[in-house]
């Protein structure tokens, strides 16, 4: 936290409803993993309320930009986020929704601290998953509504956003490299951005072989390879379709750990990544999506300022 107090959070009032113009939605503020530090830090928060079913209070600054954290997985998530949409206090009509946080990714695909923003969300949940003995697939898509376990972002949106989040400045940490380097398919290098699938569920699998059935499911979805893994953002997608508002959200996600171990590790040991690859993560997914919703509100390309 910066050196700046933030204000006690009030009863919001049905009848002067709060307008974000975006809402960040950090997973946890919690006291080892902190999503919602950097906005808090880059904000000048100048509100806060108190909504009953929210994980935290919902933090505004002076230019319209609001956060407030999910909470852990996607019951967490979907629960916020259609506590907002419900609430008669708070008005998204003309926000735009970025989710902002930590994630796992294949060790070739990127470098720790790392940034991808999603182009399409899948959730890992919904599938069939077999107990095979012929060789055949172990996972596939639900045969029950499988339209629902994809969801693609808007394009125009997507391409805006990404635009700006490149030219954000990301850090680098020479421990977090190091680490890197004990696995030999990352390839080394400094974090960078990207665009790519990203796959949300609520369980904290870890190995190649589970990783390899994430990219069957994306393979049978046709949207491999996947850029990165996570809790919520299914979840947070879901509810924003229910309510015709999916259009408008976005996901980044900075790399964390990779989903596998290195040669010398137990899966134990390589679950969490390093304090550094996380911290490194925070903050780069801090940067990023805060560039990002300065971006996406200055060129407003949904013409939601127009409201």
């Amino acid at each position: 936290m910066s050196g700046r107090s933030l204000p006690e959070p009030r009863r919001p009032d049905p009848t002067d409803p709060v307008r974000p113009r975006a809402l960040a939605l950090p997973a946890v503020g919690g006291p080892r993993i902190d999503e919602r530090r950097p906005w808090l830090e880059r904000a000048d928060v100048v509100d806060a309320v108190s909504v009953p079913g929210l994980d935290s209070p919902l933090y505004l600054d002076g230019d319209g930009v609001a956060v407030t954290t999910t909470g852990l997985g996607k019951a967490e998530a979907a629960t916020t986020v259609a506590t907002l949409l419900a609430s008669a206090a708070i008005d998204l009509d003309g926000a735009y929704v970025l989710s902002a946080g930590v994630a796992g990714a294949a060790p070739a695909r990127a470098a720790l601290g790392s940034v991808f923003l999603a182009d399409v969300v899948v959730d890992w949940d919904r599938k069939h998953r077999w107990d095979r003995d012929d060789g055949g697939p172990s996972v596939a898509p639900l045969a029950y509504e499988p339209g629902e376990s994809v969801r693609r972002l808007d394009p125009t949106l997507v391409e805006v956003a990404a635009g700006t989040a490149r030219g954000a400045e990301l850090t680098a940490d020479p421990a977090v490299e190091a680490y890197a380097d004990r696995y030999p398919e990352a390839g080394g290098g400094e974090p960078t951005v990207g665009v790519g699938p990203t796959v949300a569920g609520d369980e904290f699998w870890h190995g190649p072989r589970h990783a390899r059935e994430v990219d069957a499911l994306c393979e049978r979805y046709g949207v491999e390879p996947y850029a990165t893994t996570q809790m919520e953002d299914s979840a947070t997608a879901a509810a924003l379709d229910r309510h015709g508002l999916l259009g408008r959200y976005l996901s980044v996600r900075a790399v964390a750990n990779y989903d596998r171990p290195a040669p010398d590790q137990s899966v134990e040991e390589s679950f969490d990544g390093t304090e550094e690859s996380l911290a490194l993560a925070i903050e780069n997914a801090g940067r990023v999506g805060w560039a990002v919703v300065e971006g996406v509100l200055s060129a407003d390309p949904l013409g939601l300022g127009e409201a």
